[in-house]
């Protein structure tokens, strides 16, 4: 069935992350909470039950030793309003309320190749995200309600929905494929998890005494937070690793701003995983329409949106590290995992009057960092599958599958175009995937046929369960440098300390000896009935009583 060719319009983008929190209010898809809410697990507590009731969106008026701050919900999360579950996302990007999620990445991908547009500078006197400023002695790390999500973190963790901006060091030379802002430099924003750190003697020392809380099952790390260290991921095969891993080669502390609250356009573009030196801030104007507002970092030659809520700067050091985790992540999971993670010293933080901090918090799905993360990557690997010449129609992660698939529908007649063997077919796809860096995000494709499609959850259950040989329609890629996330919960040591492994593709369509025959006749209502006898039920099914699948519906 076709599906609706919906148009976003550039007008109705909420362009700061207050107005996005406005418009979830004028839709009555917020609540605020005035009441005084504990940065230690209750916050974390609200925003789970929250996702998972499919309640509205909390807003933290009052948090516990934070005044002058809030918190809330980072935004698209799932609306039990019917027939509009997807409206949290469809608003933040322009369109109508009902839009469903491949008719969202449709309308997307139609913007993403836009002209980019040139930054507004904004005078930092005019920059909201400068109304307040705390350098040298009146940095506190504290004062922000960076919450203890779950039960277990190894700490609070302020980012958890920003973006981490980082600008190669000088001296490094600019690719002339490069797609950036400054012809000298690359900039990358990205989205990484990070905590305050805790007061230790010294750096590389091992965490205090285990500790057991009233449930007496997980550890409780210590009350003393550093007011000016952070830690965080500056993992190698991540862009901002990369260019932290530049600044270290050169022996130098590396300079990065992470800004809280930016507007929800380039939030959707974090997790968008475009190539090694293309600046996101490109794709954000391309998508909005115009340039975003910017303005300089204090401490750094970082630009960061105007309109940001909280922009925390520092430096990222060279040498010395602590103890990071665990984080429950979002494939729903709490890891017993921590590890020594660079320290990072904090310089400066600015921040808006009423300051917002958003919030993404993982767990069982569906959360707002599966809608985010599982939205863009899967729109990028569909953009690459194009690219590619093969004939896939489009491609999904189910968000109900934390990030742990792929589905990419093909077309029917992918063996008259291509004159593949089946194998040669799925070899292909597994190839377009796993060399390019969107592929270090998914350990499992699902590859379907045209009926099947990639944001129906039910229908890919059905496909992978009738339609998957397990012999011949399972094929394993150790060849190529990926693991997945590596965070899936079923990897063994060996294939973690790799870091690739565990690749697989299974395969939905006809085994080979069986391609080019017909298909088994699909027993639904839309494929296994007269049309006219449907048009008739579906005329009379609303006077039958009936309150949904009428002819109206």
């Amino acid at each position: 069935m076709a599906r609706r060719k919906l148009t976003i319009d550039k007008n109705k983008i909420p362009h700061s992350y207050r107005d996005y929190l406005e418009l979830m209010r004028r839709h009555e898809q917020l609540v605020e909470i005035n009441e005084e809410v504990d940065w230690y697990l209750e916050m974390g507590a609200i925003l789970r039950h929250a996702c998972e009731s499919r309640s509205e969106m909390p807003l933290f008026n009052k948090v516990k030793d934070a005044p002058g701050f809030r918190a809330a919900e980072m935004g698209p999360t799932v609306s039990s309003t019917p027939g509009k579950a997807w409206m949290r996302l469809a608003l933040m990007l322009g369109l109508p309320e009902d839009a469903q999620p491949l008719e969202i990445q449709d309308a997307f991908i139609e913007v993403l190749g836009g002209e980019p547009h040139a930054p507004v500078m904004v005078d930092k006197a005019e920059a909201p995200c400068k109304q307040n400023i705390w350098q040298g002695e009146e940095v506190d790390m504290t004062k922000i309600p960076a919450p203890i999500l779950h039960d277990g973190d190894g700490g609070r963790y302020f980012q958890t929905a920003g973006a981490i901006m980082v600008r190669t060091p000088p001296g490094v030379e600019v690719p002339a494929d490069a797609y950036t802002l400054d012809k000298d430099a690359w900039t990358n924003w990205s989205f990484s998890r990070a905590m305050i750190a805790e007061n230790r003697p010294q750096a590389n020392t091992p965490p205090p005494p285990a500790q057991v809380n009233p449930s007496g099952r997980h550890w409780v790390p210590g009350p003393h937070y550093a007011k000016d260290r952070v830690v965080g991921l500056w993992l190698p095969f991540q862009h901002n690793g990369m260019i932290y891993n530049m600044w270290k080669d050169q022996g130098k502390d590396c300079p990065f701003v992470i800004a809280l609250g930016v507007p929800p356009a380039a939030t959707m573009l974090l997790s968008a995983a475009p190539p090694a030196w293309h600046d996101e801030y490109l794709y954000a104007s391309a998508f909005l329409g115009k340039g975003l507002e910017m303005v300089k970092a204090e401490t750094c030659e970082v630009m960061v949106p105007a309109q940001c809520e909280i922009v925390i700067e520092g430096v990222v050091s060279a040498s010395e590290s602590v103890v990071e985790g665990p984080f429950g992540e979002f494939p729903g999971y709490l890891s017993n995992e921590a590890g020594l993670k660079p320290l990072a010293k904090i310089t400066c933080i600015t921040f808006r009057d009423q300051a917002i901090l958003p919030i993404c918090i993982p767990g069982v799905p569906i959360d707002s960092t599966l809608i985010l993360g599982g939205f863009c990557l899967s729109t990028t690997a569909r953009l690459f599958f194009q690219q590619s010449g093969l004939p896939v129609l489009d491609c999904f992660s189910p968000f109900e599958a934390s990030s742990h698939w792929l589905v990419i529908r093909v077309r029917d007649d992918w063996h008259r175009l291509t004159g593949y063997t089946v194998k040669e077919f799925i070899d292909q796809i597994a190839e377009v995937f796993w060399t390019h860096h969107v592929g270090k995000t998914t350990a499992k494709l699902i590859v379907v046929g045209e009926d099947i499609p990639p944001d129906d959850i039910d229908k890919v259950a059905w496909a992978l369960a009738t339609r998957n040989n397990p012999v011949q329609g399972v094929y394993h890629y150790p060849q190529y440098d990926s693991d997945g996330t590596g965070l899936q919960i079923y990897l063994d040591v060996a294939t973690k300390l790799r870091g690739r492994g565990g690749l697989v593709v299974y395969s939905c369509l006809q085994i080979q000896s069986q391609v080019n025959q017909p298909l088994e006749q699909v027993l639904s209502f839309a494929t296994n009935y007269p049309l006219p006898l449907q048009q008739k039920i579906k005329q009379k099914w609303r006077e039958w009583g009936f309150s949904q699948g009428g002819a109206e519906d």
